[in-house]
């Protein structure tokens, strides 16, 4: 029997029946579990004030934050795994980190750049205003001081007109002279005391005295002092401002010099004019300046921090060349140049999403397909978006699940013509002799086996008197359901015609005429037909072109073939038939094996395709016949050692036609 073809799919996987709260149970019962709820159970003692070692309930609070960190662990894992599940995610998020996250740094890296290149600018611009300043004022002293007669009656005066010049930058300039620490003129409440640090005769910079900063230039001629202070005010950096647009918004706060650096403090500017002009600024990047500040009772050196607000864009138009006037045309330019970056990365981003929606797609379509291919839906298809390896790979996904569904299909017919077959193959085996059909003085064996699920071989026993029987064995050429009709039929055939015929030639004869009426002309039906009589000890036969009869003499223990003339049933319409076909008669001796057998037997073949032959059959049958004993069973044994034999040859070739014999044996 072939063996049949089953198309079996996997099941489909589904959550556990218990969900998360039979997750939750099978924990508790694991190693881990039960020390998590130890610890649990200990930290609410500790909570409850219960005595427990302090060395206890640290490594009780180190074993509830380890388990916190792999329970968040294993929290973000299955959150990665749900977000990232999809293809479409996964493309998303490395898209965002191939092309727009560098974007982003990038863009924040040149932005911060540019921002701390023009505060550094500001800074120092602020921080060298400073200095020039200072420096200004010290010139302002030196040039005071010089050719100046102190004991002029109007020396304030005479100082006056000298820093009249330096008085209309900075309004709020104030002035000591002082020799021997006697102030001899002066805008200053009160006289400067000269420092001991102080050796050079000038000195120009931010000082500090006490709690009021300015920015100072003395000049020293012989033992008289000449102090030039200029407060931190917006007068000072008036001129900063229109020119580079730069804002001084806070002189306060302090640098505290650390290990790791400086660290900067910016606060409120101390007097209320300063204030209002902080209120009163633009808007802008907001920065920070450091002055070096000398402490004049110490000499000590510190940085003084500035808070500062500029434009950038002005800065940067009032850096360029004036004659050249490139500034607004430079900010065009990047703003020109940053709008066209601008525009072809959004370009590229809207196609890099489309073409990643358009992968994802075809990928989601693959797999909701696939998924109702493993559910068994094999006639819902893959949408395809896309003429490009996926759209083909969804194709073939196509072609496959319709060739699948034609499988099935075929698959199904095929189980539906191998039920039939198998409910055929019972009517047939059932058509053969069942139970014990036997005359007095002779012993039976048969077998039939077809080589397909019906065969066309068939054999009978028909009872014709009490002393009488008709053997038969035919073969209708070819195999399967055709040959088993034609079986069926010659079976109603032969049994209508046996209870009208004696003569084994004139059945064949007239079977032959009216099967050659209706038989296909390519096919024919041979055959061999005896009737036993024990009255009279002798059995009369026919052969209709079949496999001649072997006969097994007991006297000499010796066989032969018994092979009277004819042709098959259905060649000729009836007179070469009748001509040709033989009739003949032998005696029934005690002890006489008659082998009626169809060329599934002789005509088996191995794996050489060498065929077993008659004479291999026949030797068996001598072998078989020596070796055999009195019961009532010695034809069972020669049935059985010759289907052995014949298996044994032929190895483990597959049976190629149906092998059918009848023993005979007379008692």
């Amino acid at each position: 029997m072939p063996t049949r073809f089953r198309f079996r799919l996997p099941a489909p996987r589904t959550a556990p029946a218990d969900g998360l709260g039979g997750r939750l149970r099978a924990f508790a019962r694991t190693r881990s579990g039960k020390v998590l709820i130890a610890a649990v159970l200990l930290y609410g003692l500790v909570k409850a004030g219960a005595p427990v070692p302090g060395v206890v309930a640290v490594v009780d609070r180190i074993v509830l934050w380890l388990f916190l960190a792999w329970g968040l662990f294993r929290f973000g894992r299955y959150l990665v795994r749900r977000l990232l599940w999809r293809i479409r995610s996964k493309l998303l998020v490395s898209y965002l980190f191939i092309a727009v996250v560098p974007l982003v740094l990038l863009t924040t890296f040149f932005v911060l750049v540019g921002f701390l290149g023009l505060s550094l600018v500001a800074s120092y611009m602020v921080s060298s205003q400073i200095e020039r300043t200072a420096q200004d004022l010290l010139t302002v002293a030196k040039g005071s001081l010089a050719d100046l007669r102190l004991d002029a009656p109007q020396l304030e005066r005479a100082l006056e007109e000298r820093l009249a010049p330096a008085r209309s930058v900075h309004p709020r300039l104030a002035y000591a002279l002082v020799r021997d620490g006697r102030k001899l003129a002066g805008t200053m409440a009160a006289a400067p005391e000269m420092p001991s640090w102080l050796k050079a005769p000038g000195f120009a910079g931010l000082v500090k005295s006490g709690k009021q900063e300015t920015i100072r230039g003395v000049w020293r001629q012989g033992g008289t002092f000449l102090f030039v202070d200029a407060p931190l005010d917006e007068d000072l950096f008036a001129e900063l401002k229109r020119r580079t647009g730069i804002g001084v918004v806070d002189t306060g706060g302090r640098v505290e010099k650390k290990k790791a650096g400086i660290e900067v403090h910016l606060g409120k500017g101390e007097e209320e004019r300063f204030e209002q002009q902080i209120d009163a600024q633009e808007g802008g990047p907001v920065f920070f300046s450091v002055a070096e500040r000398t402490d004049w009772e110490t000499g000590k050196t510190d940085l003084k921090p500035m808070g500062i607000r500029y434009s950038p864009q002005a800065l940067v138009r009032r850096l360029s060349p004036a004659s050249m006037d490139i500034g607004d045309a430079l900010v065009k330019a990047m703003a020109v140049v940053g709008a066209l970056f601008l525009v072809v990365y959004c370009v590229a981003l809207v196609l890099g999403l489309m073409l990643a929606r358009s992968i994802t797609r075809s990928i989601h379509g693959l797999s909701v397909g696939t998924e109702r291919l493993r559910q068994g839906d094999f006639a819902h298809p893959i949408p395809i978006h896309s003429r490009d390896q996926l759209g083909e790979l969804a194709e073939s996904f196509n072609v496959m699940a319709h060739g699948i569904q034609d499988l099935l299909r075929e698959q199904a017919e095929k189980e539906r013509l191998e039920e039939e077959l198998r409910i055929a193959r019972q009517i047939q085996m059932s058509l053969l002799p069942q139970g014990t059909v036997g005359l007095p003085g002779l012993r039976i064996a048969a077998l039939c086996l077809p080589a397909a699920e019906v065969g066309g071989d068939y054999y009978d026993l028909l009872p014709l008197s009490d002393t009488k029987m008709g053997v038969l064995v035919a073969d209708v050429s070819g195999k399967g359901t055709s040959a088993a009709l034609y079986m069926a039929e010659l079976k109603g055939l032969v049994l209508s015609l046996s209870r009208i015929h004696d003569s084994p030639a004139r059945l064949l004869a007239e079977a032959n005429r009216i099967l050659a009426a209706n038989m296909d002309p390519r096919s024919f039906i041979t055959m061999t037909y005896a009737v036993v009589d024990t009255a009279v000890r002798t059995l009369r036969y026919a052969r209709a072109g079949h496999n001649p009869m072997i006969h097994l003499e007991a006297a000499t223990g010796r066989t032969h073939v018994l092979a009277p003339q004819g042709i098959g049933l259905g060649m000729d319409r009836g007179e070469r038939f009748e001509e040709v076909l033989e009739e003949a008669e032998v005696p029934l001796v005690q002890g006489d094996v008659f082998l009626f057998f169809t060329d599934g037997l002789s005509e088996a073949m191995n794996v050489h395709a060498e065929l077993f032959g008659e004479r291999r059959l026949r030797d068996v049958v001598e072998g078989a016949e020596s070796a055999g004993t009195d019961e009532m069973d010695d034809t069972d044994d020669m049935k059985k050692r010759i289907l052995a034999a014949v298996r044994d040859f032929v190895g483990e070739a597959a049976q190629h036609d149906d092998m059918t014999m009848v023993i005979l044996k007379v008692a």
